[in-house]
């Protein structure tokens, strides 16, 4: 088994999958999102509610445009299912089961091509794994919605995004910018990777200013369709539910406390393992990789709820390949002393 420590220009990984790679992300795509879907047929115990008349009622007032905000800014993967009706006739649940496993499948196609680049073939099997696992965990935190196709088409851009980036595609990156920047900012990312990488290859640095653009447009238009004070672009105060000793109770302090843990399980080791990693490897991307990551923290945790984990999935993309490629080495290192 070869396993690369470093990615170089002669050692690139192949970037055509076998149809028995291909066959198998799709199988256990499948049963990821199968897995998050059981939800539809739930009830919530205090308001009596069937998860998936919340979820077609939030659907069609997004739709109709009367939904609150921000998500009135977070429309892409709602009118995908609405484009999906009205092709094939199908209610918007299958139909959203279907995009969700598409988009799905599409990350974890990237993550595993990108995870090439510093694994072994099994260790990108072994990065889609994990990925597949924590989809599950951090998208059951709260019962099936429609909304959350939204989180499967940026994941989708995102790490797509990456990829075209770390191959020098950098036109690929800035069509993948301006497209998921319809379904969630968090698509700032592109731009900020640019901007970071930048600094070390003067290549990124139109892409950059180009990504910027991509992402302000669909931004832009958005919020002029659905005009809300900037209070209301985010929620500000969040950072005082995230942030430790910050509250005014005991009981929202505990409730910091058990969220911030769900966080540190939600990697585990790996958040260590990785870091560890990043800091001795040579690659410059990866480099650039982790400070955007650093960057996504910071802008974060003032403005989400962090016990919903789906909001750290985006950072699948470094911590993964990360942690097994310093897995691998270590397993090299001690069969080698043998």
């Amino acid at each position: 088994m070869t396993i690369p420590r470093e990615a170089s220009p002669t050692a690139a990984p192949a970037r055509r999958l076998s149809w028995s790679i291909v066959l198998t992300i799709v199988a256990f795509c499948v049963l990821a999102v199968y897995a998050t879907a059981w939800s539809l047929h739930t009830v919530d115990v205090d308001s009596g509610s069937v998860a998936a008349d919340v979820s077609i009622r939030e659907y069609r007032d997004l739709l109709a445009g009367v939904r609150g905000f921000p998500y009135q800014w977070r429309v892409l993967g709602n009118y995908l299912v609405y484009a999906g009706e009205l092709l094939t006739g199908a209610g918007p649940h299958p139909v959203d089961i279907v995009l969700k496993t598409v988009l799905l499948w599409i990350s974890t196609t990237m993550l595993f091509l990108f995870s090439r680049w510093y694994t072994s073939e099994a260790g990108a099997f072994a990065v889609v794994g994990f990925y597949l696992l924590l989809t599950v965990v951090g998208f059951t935190d709260e019962q099936y919605r429609i909304y959350f196709t939204n989180d499967f088409v940026m994941l989708a851009c995102w790490f797509g995004a990456v990829y075209a980036i770390r191959i020098g595609r950098f036109g690929v990156a800035i069509a993948l910018t301006f497209v998921g920047s319809w379904a969630k900012e968090t698509m700032l990312l592109v731009p900020v990777l640019l901007a970071i990488q930048s600094l070390t290859d003067r290549r990124a640095r139109v892409p950059a200013v180009l990504a910027a653009v991509a992402f302000v447009v669909p931004t832009a238009i958005l919020r002029s369709v659905y005009p809300a004070p900037l209070a209301k672009w985010a929620w500000w105060d969040m950072v005082f539910a995230n942030v430790p000793f910050l509250q005014t109770s005991m009981y929202e302090f505990k409730l910091t406390i058990k969220n911030n843990i769900k966080v540190a399980l939600f990697y585990n080791l790996f958040w260590i393992v990785a870091a560890r990693r990043v800091r001795t490897i040579a690659d410059p991307f990866v480099k650039s990789l982790a400070l955007t990551a650093i960057v996504y923290l910071i802008l974060a945790y003032p403005v989400i709820y962090i016990r919903e984990l789906r909001h750290f999935l985006p950072l699948a993309i470094l911590v993964l390949p990360m942690a097994i490629n310093a897995i691998e080495q270590q397993s090299a290192d001690r069969s080698a002393r043998r």
